[in-house]
């Protein structure tokens, strides 16, 4: 058997704070059976395209040996929860409710 890839899912999402900019962005996430040539143990691809160009490389790319993708899945939850806990989300207009500045 040869390298062969199963996609398993694309996620669009978009980022950066310019909503009239096109910031789109692609996740991919596939199965790679062979990734490293015959014999090589299968992995999870994780690619990330900033920009969401098909056809393209993405701009990073990671593989996930099979036998840890719970670890990273738990993980992945964790920093979820500390970021809802930190609340370091985007929030455009905080610069309204600053002491100093806005122009006024």
């Amino acid at each position: 058997m040869s390298k062969t890839t199963t996609l398993i899912k694309t996620i669009k999402f978009s980022h950066g704070h310019k909503v009239s900019q096109v910031n789109r962005g692609t996740i991919t996430v596939s199965n790679i059976y062979e990734p490293y040539g015959e014999f090589s143990k299968a992995v999870t691809s994780i690619g990330v395209s900033l920009h969401g160009e098909e056809n393209k490389s993405p701009d990073w790319i990671v593989h996930i040996p099979f036998n840890i993708i719970d670890e990273v899945i738990d993980a992945l939850k964790e920093a979820k929860k500390v970021c809802a806990k930190e609340d370091i989300g985007y929030h455009p207009h905080d610069e309204l409710a600053a002491d100093t500045g806005g122009g006024s």
